[in-house]
Parts: structure tokens; sequence; C-alpha cells
């Protein structure tokens, strides 16, 4: 090996030093504060359109393009009337979406803000003329009804699970009303999840309860709730990219909350894990199914996360389904009985699925109501028999049918004074039928009394309870009548 010379080590060791020394590079300098009136003049709309791409131009289009000359980073906003922001858009250019809700103005106000070098922020307020939709996007009718609607869990369905998990078996459309495709195990009551509290990561959250349901409104707010009312959590919501007809073969959209608010929105098996993005397997006017797939593919047979949730508040879409439903009598509630007579207690919530509060005595099934024709005037109707159904219609027809298929009634109805809240402490609103429809629709007590305005007591996707009062008010004791029904 050669040696180098001491010179030469010295030498060397001067150039690696040389080659340390900092080398100062010139930066730029901070751009210039601009004003509102600056931002303004920058920035230009380009067009409006029907659609996100703005491929359509539309003159009161709701998707709006625009850009900036010269160029400056821009948000674009409108605010709630809580006072909180609602962001559109963010960047020098872009495309942003503005949708009314039914009922407002056409012309929107929108604001423009841009950030300058020392942080602070300037703006401009400017308005647009844009399409108001009359009627909700289709997914949004399935979910809100006439613009909000209350879910709660669906427990009661044939696979008897609310919460639970399934192999991704990639079969979206075998995803039906009340089933789980690939179904494995699942929790059979709400409450049954308060065992299950390794998988929330050991906290109860108020969502493990048959009385917990989730409210969403029109202004795309989500809101969940647990016993007695006690609110749980709150943000907002989205459907995104909804198509009815599940053309990627597994789900129909996407729902996505801002953050976690769905009741126990947490995944099975990964410890505490919240979900904000869920796929859309089933959604109609009175069920929706939502699933987690974890990142198990479509057809893996992966572990996915389900749960089921069913119309707790929508009157309309829980007596005629958005078109037609048939309801009959029932027969398999706990208390065991379908039509009969009870004290007006003035509870009215504590009216639940199938039960009457204040319960004095009831026929168990139809057939024995050809053992009280006495309340009917001695007359048949038809009614008296489990096979019997009533059919409400979307137009506002209902109509009664008997076991052999012959027509019993046919009227028109209506719900009148409706609020989930029950303000009164009595009941959820009326029924009013006009003409026939109502099986067995007699007044216990009175000789053949008719009734044709009902109170109702309680209604959700399966159940319905209404009750005629005789004129006995709220807390007094006296006899009411009684109807049960379930929707098939």
């Amino acid at each position: 090996m050669k040696r180098l010379s001491y010179l030469a080590v010295i030498a060397a060791a001067g150039m690696f030093l040389a080659s340390c020394q900092p080398e100062v590079i010139e930066g730029g300098v901070a751009g210039a504060s601009v004003s509102p009136e600056q931002v303004q003049s920058a920035f230009v709309i380009d067009g409006q359109f029907a659609d996100a791409a703005c491929t359509t131009p539309q003159s009161d289009g709701n998707f709006i393009k625009y850009h900036t000359s010269p160029a400056v980073t821009v948000q674009i906003s409108q605010y709630k009337p809580d006072g909180s922001a609602n962001i559109l858009a963010t960047g020098a250019s872009g495309v942003f979406n503005i949708t009314p809700k039914r009922g407002n103005p056409s012309q929107q106000q929108f604001v423009v803000t841009a950030i300058n070098p020392d942080a602070s922020q300037v703006s401009f307020t400017s308005n647009v003329n844009v399409y108001v939709p009359s009627e909700l996007a289709p997914e949004y009718k399935l979910l809100l009804g006439d613009g909000v609607k209350s879910w709660m869990w669906d427990w009661t369905n044939a696979q008897a699970t609310c919460w639970g998990n399934a192999g991704n078996s990639g079969a979206g459309a075998a995803f039906t009303a009340r089933n789980v495709d690939g179904h494995w195990w699942g929790v059979n009551t709400p409450e049954q999840l308060l065992d299950q509290l390794a998988h929330s990561g050991g906290v109860a959250t108020g969502a493990e309860s048959s009385d917990a349901y989730m409210t969403f409104d029109e202004d795309m707010n989500i809101t969940s709730y647990g016993v007695g009312g006690t609110k749980i959590n709150a943000s907002t919501y989205e459907i995104k990219d909804y198509d009815g007809s599940r053309a990627s073969g597994w789900e129909v959209g996407k729902l996505v909350t801002t953050t976690p608010t769905v009741l126990f929105p947490f995944s099975i098996n990964e410890g505490g894990k919240n979900v904000s993005e869920f796929d859309l397997m089933y959604l109609d006017a009175n069920y929706m199914t939502l699933v987690y797939t974890k990142g198990n593919g479509a057809g893996s047979w992966g572990e996915i996360t389900f749960w089921k949730f069913k119309n707790k508040s929508g009157y309309s879409d829980a007596l005629c389904g958005g078109s037609s439903r048939n309801w009959k009598w029932d027969i398999t509630n706990a208390q065991g009985t379908c039509w009969g007579n009870a004290g007006n207690s003035g509870a009215g919530a504590a009216f639940t699925p199938g039960y009457v509060d204040g319960h004095w005595w009831g026929v168990a099934t139809p057939e024995e109501l050809l053992d009280q024709l006495a309340h009917s005037g001695g007359v048949v109707t038809g009614a008296e028999s489990s096979d019997a159904y009533m059919t409400f219609n979307e137009d506002g027809s209902v109509f009664a049918v008997g076991a052999d298929g012959s027509p019993i009634g046919r009227g028109s109805w209506e719900v009148s004074d409706f609020d989930a809240s029950r303000p009164s402490g009595w009941e959820l609103g009326k029924l009013k039928v006009d003409g026939g429809g109502i099986l067995f629709p007699y007044s216990i007590n009175e000789g053949g009394v008719e009734v044709h305005e009902f109170d109702l007591m309680y209604i959700d996707a399966d159940n319905m309870t209404l009750v005629y009062t005789k004129g006995n008010g709220a807390g007094s004791w006296g006899e009411i009548t009684f109807w049960k029904f379930v929707s098939e």
C-alpha cells in the first residue's frame, strides 16, 4: 500500500474542511398582503354546471367552477345559522357545490377568504343563483322521508341480530331488507352489546339499548341518542356515490360521518376502532344495513362488521313504505292481545312496540273477536281472522281485506299533529280515517260505535298501536280501546 505524504494528508484535510463550509442560499421574499378588493378582483367564476365534472353547463347549476388570476389560494364557505362554517372548496382554482335544501331561496350567499403572510384573513361576500330541488334526491328521500327521520336498532329480523360479523361474500344483491349475506354472529338485542365492550375499547356509549336511536335531517346533521333521549354524539353526514342499481356488485353507496356518530360505531374484533365511513348495503324507507369491511375485499370471505337499523319516526314511510304497505293483527306481542281495553294511564311514552300501558284485557287472536260481536253491533266484518289485513297507500287511500280476500272497507287516511317527541305526553298524533279501512274499528263496550279518529300511540317500521279514549282524559284511568298491528 502506498503511503500518503504528510503534506498530502494536510491538503486533503483542508479540502474536506473547505467542503463543509455552509453555503447561504437566498430564499424568496414573503409576498405582499392583499386586500379584500384584490381578492375579489382575482376571483373569477368560469361557469355553472349540472355535474361535478363540469361537462354540462347550466345557468343555475349547483356546481360552480372558479379560478383566481393572479393565483391566490382561497377558501370558499357558507355559514350555517349557528355561525359555523361549511367549507365548500380550498385552492387557487377548483369547483364548489351549492345545493340548497328545499324551500330555500335560489340566491345563495358564499364567502371567499384568503390568508395573508402575517396570518391575517381577508374576505369578501358574493351571491350566486342556483337550482333549488323540489324533491330530495332518491337516497335522501329514503333516509329522511319528509326531511327528518330517526332510525333505531333492528333486532327483530329473521337473523335476530342487529350488530355483529359476517364473511365478505361479495354478493351485495344478497343483502335484502333485513338479511346480511354471509352472516356469522351477532347480538340479539342492543342490550347484549354491554357484554361486547371489548369491541368498543371498554367504553359503554349509551347506544347499548333498545331505546337508542339516531336522527338524520335535511341539513346533513346526524345526532345519536341513548336511554331517555340522552345525546351521545352529533356530527354531519353525507351519502356518497349512491347507485341504487348496485353496479359495483357490492354496496349501493357510502354513508360518511365527520365523526363517529352512528350507534355503536365500532369495528368488530379491533379493540375499539371507530368507523366513520360505511358501505351502504341496503336502504329503503324502513330498513338500512351498513357494513365496514375492515379492508377485506369483496368475495374474500374476510371478516366484516354489520349494523342493522329500522325506521323509528317516519310515520308515512312506516304506514305505506313509500308506495303501498300491508298491516295485519299483532298476535305475537308480550301482552298476548291484539284488541281490547285498558285504563288511560296518561303515560304515552310507556306505549312501546306491542305494549299497551294500563292494559286490562284483550283477545289473544283475531278469531276470538267472533265471541265479541256485541262490540260490533252483532256484525261479522271479516276482520275476525289472523289472515285479515289493511293496505295503506301513499296516495292517502286505505282498504281492509278479509281472510278470503274479499274487501271489508275502503277509505282515506291522514295523520295530523304528528310529533315524535310526544309533547302532550300522550299520543304521537292522530290517525284519521274517512270511511272504512281499519280492521274491526269498534270502540269496546259501546255496542257498535265505529271509530274514525285514533290516537296514534306507537309506530315504527314494524309496529303500530292505536287507541280510542272514548273521551276519557289522559291520566283518568277511564276505559280506552286499543288495536295492535304489525307490518307484513
